[in-house]
Formats: C-alpha cells, structure tokens, sequence
C-alpha cells in the first residue's frame, strides 16, 4: 500500500502536521525533530504529492501554461525555452491550450488554479481589462510571454519592440531599393502584436517619405491560409499598387504569400520580395529561404520562467514592467535589391 503521511509520523513519533511543516516549512521544525521525520521519509520511500503539498503552502512545484493553440508552430520553439528554465528550477509545467478562444482561456487561469499550481505563463494575446477580474480572483502570479497587459493589472512580460522590429524590416527593404512596400499585418481587433506591427511598418515609411496607403494593407491571423488570402487581395490592386515587396506578420503568412504569388505565376524573390517575421524552423526549409525577424522565443520562455519562479519564491503576486528582448534580421533567399540583375 501507498505511504502515507501518517505512516512518517507514526515511524518518527510525531504529528502528522511537523511531517508537513519539514516537507514544507523546515526552518520551523527543531534539527533532532527534522532529523528524524527525514530518517522516517527515507526508511518508507514516503513519496509526498505535489498537490498535497500545495494544499498546505498555497503552492507546488508546477506552473502553468497557457498558450493559444498547440499547434501554432511558434509554441515548440517557445516551449523549449520554458521547459529548459523550468527543469532547471525543479519545477513542472502544466499546459492548457486555449484553442484560440477567448473564454476558453479564462477557463484556463480557472483549470490551473485550482491544480494548485504556483503561477502562471500566458502567452501571445492580449490581456486587456476584461481579464482583470479573473486575475484577481485566482490571486497567483502570472507573468506574459510575446504580449502585453492594457487592463488595470500589472504584469510582468517578455516580448520583442514590435514597432522597432518592422520599423527595422521596411529600413532593410527600403535599403535594398523597394519602397513601395506592402504589409500583411496581425488582427487587430483582439491582438495587440497586430497593431504594434503596423505602427512599425508606418513609421518606417514615413521615416523614409513613403506616403501610407491603406490598399497596401491586408489583415491576416498568423497562419498560413490567411497570408496566402491577403497576398491575393493584394495581387488584385497590383496593378494600382506596384508593390515590389511585402513585409508579413509572421512567418506562417510570409510563407502563405510566397505559395500565392507562386501559384499566379510569380517569382520570389526576382519578380516580389517577401519578408517574414519570427524565425521559424520552417523558415530554412521554404523555396526560397525566407528572410525575416527573429524573435528569441527560447529566451523568451526562459525569462519568463525565471521571472515567474522568483515571484513565486518571493511571494509576490503583482509586478509589472515590459522587458524587450533584442531582434535581428536574418538574411536568407526571398529578398532581392532591385539593382540586381534578373
């Protein structure tokens, strides 16, 4: 049979709350006492649950993850990060995948609660006032990893500048003689990343005396389907437009442009210049190599662990403060300067 609390106190002739005070709270227990609850511990192989535990010091050895859809190809390279710092810090993750949905990540801060794990990891949407009550009422850390909050609660998050990122990508398309640059940017009606991004991509044409124009503007959601479906929107004004290069959100949509412009018989990078945003693994793999922004998501996820752990220790629910970790460009095969030969 399993042992159990009791059994410990029983060997070690004490009661079964010291046991609990020297898994949980040692510094209270006297060192002859100490020493022989551990003796007890170690002659049954007494194995305490995590969850139990929790149930005494309001906390585990877990954290918990929320992330918007599993199957997001940015989420392997975040995880690695995550799971790096965690196993590090002898702490578990508990996942809950909010499958795109807003309510169905208010389910998820609820899940996780009452798992009892110590904090919390949210990533990639926006947590605005309407997640303010739900915040208070699970009263544990969390910490945002590639967005921000805007409600009434502080929190800490890790993300890249995402208006000096595509601020930095029209420069190194400008620089290469394109300046009539499209944008397939983010939605902006329940994402804060996809307005930054479009602030980027403004500023970086009227740093350089390119007047905006809306109808070189399309709106996808990151994936690929929907950057293939604003490319070809974009495609049906190129006669107006004379776009010579597009900059994309994300990689998934950079990606999606380039099989569009394929499929209408046009050459990336001779006869369009694509450029993505994230640094994918898939980003290596395309037909051309695609250029593009490199968010550091294993940092990222580290950060935010650690950041989170050291709430968790502390015994701090509230912090705040967006940390900005560095960008880059990676020059691959699907951007040309137009001084070059066809």
């Amino acid at each position: 049979m399993k042992v159990t609390i009791r059994d410990v106190a029983r060997r070690a002739g004490v009661s079964p709350a010291t046991v609990s005070r020297v898994l949980n709270k040692p510094e209270l227990v006297e060192p002859e006492t100490k020493e022989r609850v551990r003796g007890a511990i170690e002659e049954l192989d007494f194995q305490p649950s995590a969850i139990a535990r929790g149930l005494s010091v309001q906390r585990t050895d877990t954290i918990g993850l929320v992330v918007p859809g599993i199957t997001d190809l940015f989420f392997g390279e975040l995880y690695r990060g995550i799971d790096r710092a965690s196993h590090e810090s002898g702490m578990k993750v508990l996942l809950f995948d909010a499958q795109h949905a807003r309510h169905r990540a208010f389910e998820g801060f609820t899940f996780l609660r009452q798992h009892r794990v110590g904090g919390i990891i949210f990533t990639s949407k926006v947590v605005s006032e309407d997640y303010d009550p739900v915040l208070e009422r699970i009263g544990i850390p969390v910490v945002l990893a590639l967005t921000e909050a805007t409600g009434r609660t502080a929190l800490p998050a890790f993300k890249v500048d995402d208006v000096k990122a595509v601020f930095d990508a029209v420069a190194y398309l400008v620089s290469r003689g394109h300046t009539r640059v499209g944008m397939i940017t983010g939605d902006m009606s329940d994402d804060l990343t996809g307005d930054l991004r479009l602030q980027g991509y403004r500023a970086g044409l009227e740093h350089y005396g390119i007047p905006y124009q809306s109808n070189w503007v399309e709106t996808g959601d990151y994936r690929f389907t929907t950057g293939y479906q604003a490319m070809r929107r974009l495609l049906e004004h190129q006669d107006q437009n004379q776009l010579t290069a597009v900059c994309a959100a994300s990689d998934e949509m950079a990606i999606g442009a380039i099989r569009c412009l394929h499929d209408h018989g046009l050459k990336v990078p001779d006869d369009f210049s694509v450029m993505g945003f994230d640094d994918l693994g898939v980003a290596h793999m395309t037909v051309p190599a695609l250029t593009t922004i490199a968010q550091p998501f294993a940092e990222i996820g580290e950060r935010a662990v650690q950041q989170l752990v050291q709430m968790i220790a502390d015994d701090t629910i509230h912090a705040s403060g967006t940390y900005y970790l560095p960008h880059r460009i990676v020059e691959r095969e699907s951007v040309r300067a137009l001084s070059d030969l066809r």
